[in-house]
């Protein structure tokens, strides 16, 4: 987090604070998007940052526990994932009263509303089904050839519900949780849509794909989870979004959509920094309100514009330091209510599409953390401004071919003993993207200083050969004969342009390697293989 007082002083880190230097705060309400409940939510100061202050650590608990007893008798809620608690105002005082009397103390890190968030986008009711321009401009189709999800991928929702039976929905869906009751969709609480918007985000995240049934999510095979926080049209609670996120996480969601208001507030960025240490990522609506979002920027959540189809700014979108990445957000069509089809334009619109490709990456490379998903959106996108993130577009227009990538490679077959240890493995630097033209096959455990070729073949094999196991079939071809160097180590780049004699290697091929090498020191017949690579080529 680079700032922690965001409407005091921005820009100036909040552990370089003093009594002296705290403002009175002053929050101002946006009527329709971010207004007054009579709660805030107030987190007492870190104990790194008051180690950071000079206290020690008995003075660190002393300052803690006054500023918890400060706030005890108007405790509403006490969240222990994040350290915040949620008060109610005193008799006679408003949110900018109380806030400004909490910060002066300085015994917080921020005191804030507990705003009533609303929905980024207004659904019409709109049956009319003009073609999904955003697939073709985020190249969805290019990356439905490498993944098109996983039921092991889980997007959750954070929304006003989900209409639980709409025929491109339900196959998708599993058992979600209404955070304003606190009560878990197992248990009873109502998840179902309240007003149109869930259903319509959750439509662009992973409505059920190639079913021949209304429209296509970002991914046809994700599960879906729905999290109601508002119980009737018109927006809940900010802490109840929160809520929401975190009990998401703590069952399984891997990316979690928030297409609300209220992304500029501290407690935003503490709770993306709680599901990212789950191994999770929130997203969240930068805004319908056109603003320079320029005086906070969060580490821990990927805050989303939109784009029109000719990759401008959409007029309303908020744009500025904040902004991580754009999305097509103009007259889009996902699923809506009362079972068809809606058309809407909006952040809430472009978000669900972010939060899809990065359930894409993941459901491609599964075992990449938080962090490397992240890393791949951005590097992934469409630069619209100065080359990287920039102040005004971020990273830029997303692109889901290029964050997913190609299939990534995978091992097969048996790896036999040699005189080096435990077998030969075959492994991969670089992608099979044919455009990137940077793969290097790679085979480890090898008898040092020995010979030894890499083939290739049409189809899997398991094969006794030698003293191990010949692991392509079909149609085989070698490439030049390499020596393994002093490590048991052997590379070779593949050079599409000069392959042996009757190989071709074209996007959507799937081609099986291997390494042949010699090992006089093991068995009877003097050479061995590695295991297989099985390997997809893309564009």
């Amino acid at each position: 987090m680079r700032i922690a007082l965001l409407l005091l002083l921005p820009g100036l880190p909040a552990a370089a604070l003093t009594r002296a230097q705290v403002e009175v705060p002053h929050f101002v309400e946006r009527p329709g998007s971010l207004e007054f409940s009579g709660q805030l939510i107030v987190r007492p100061a870190q104990p790194a940052t008051l180690a950071e202050r000079g206290l020690s650590a008995v003075g660190a608990e002393t300052l803690r526990a006054r500023a918890a007893q400060r706030l005890r008798p108007h405790l509403v809620e006490y969240v222990p994932e994040t350290d915040e608690h949620i008060v109610s105002l005193p008799s006679g005082q408003d949110e900018n009263g109380f806030a400004g009397e909490l910060m002066a103390t300085g015994d917080y890190e921020y005191a804030e509303p507990d705003w009533i968030c609303h929905p980024t986008q207004t659904i019409p009711n709109d049956p009319s089904y003009p073609a999904q321009w955003h697939h073709i401009k985020v190249r969805s189709p290019f990356a439905w050839d490498t993944t098109t999800g996983d039921a092991s991928l889980v997007i959750a929702i954070v929304d006003g519900g989900v209409m639980l039976d709409h025929t491109d929905l339900v196959g998708a869906l599993v058992p979600g949780y209404n955070a304003a009751d606190d009560l878990a969709q197992s248990a009873g609480g109502d998840v179902s849509d309240v007003d149109g918007h869930g259903t319509f985000v959750a439509g662009l995240a992973g409505a059920v794909g190639n079913n021949g049934i209304h429209v296509a999510g970002i991914g046809w095979d994700f599960s879906l989870m729905p999290v109601r926080y508002y119980n009737s049209p018109g927006g809940g609670y900010l802490h109840h979004i929160l809520a929401g996120a975190r009990w998401a996480a703590d069952h399984g969601a891997r990316c979690v959509n928030v297409s609300q208001t209220g992304v500029e507030y501290n407690s935003v960025q503490t709770t993306g920094a709680y599901l990212k240490n789950r191994g999770s990522l929130l997203f969240w609506a930068a805004g319908n309100d056109s603003r320079d979002l320029s005086w906070f920027d969060w580490d821990d959540v990927i805050i989303v514009g939109a784009t029109n189809p000719n990759d401008g700014k959409a007029s309303f979108s908020a744009y500025g330091q904040a902004v991580d990445v754009y999305a097509p957000g103009t007259n889009i069509v996902s699923t809506g209510l009362p079972g068809g089809l809606a058309t809407g334009s909006g952040t809430s619109a472009s978000t669900p599409i972010v939060a899809g490709i990065c359930a894409l990456i993941w459901s491609n490379r599964p075992h990449l953390t938080a962090d490397e998903v992240e890393e791949r959106l951005y590097y992934g996108c469409v630069d619209l401004g100065a080359p990287g993130n920039d102040s005004y577009w971020g990273w830029g227009r997303v692109d889901s071919y290029a964050s997913v990538g190609c299939p990534e490679p995978t091992s097969y077959c048996t790896t036999s003993p040699n005189s080096a240890g435990a077998g030969a493995v075959m492994w991969y630097m670089g992608s099979s993207g044919i455009a990137a033209d940077d793969l290097t096959l790679v085979s480890l455990g090898c008898p040092p200083s020995q010979f030894g070729l890499f083939y290739t073949g049409t189809e899997r094999a398991n094969t006794p050969a030698g003293d191990g196991i010949l692991c392509a079939g079909g149609s085989l071809w070698r490439f030049p004969a390499l020596q393994v160097d002093g490590l048991g180590i052997v590379d070779m780049q593949v050079d599409y342009d000069d392959l042996p004699a009757g190989l071709t290697i074209q996007a959507g091929d799937t081609w099986r390697y291997s390494f042949w090498y010699r090992d006089p020191g093991f068995g009877t017949a003097g050479y061995n293989f590695a295991d297989g690579l099985e390997i997809t080529f893309c564009p």
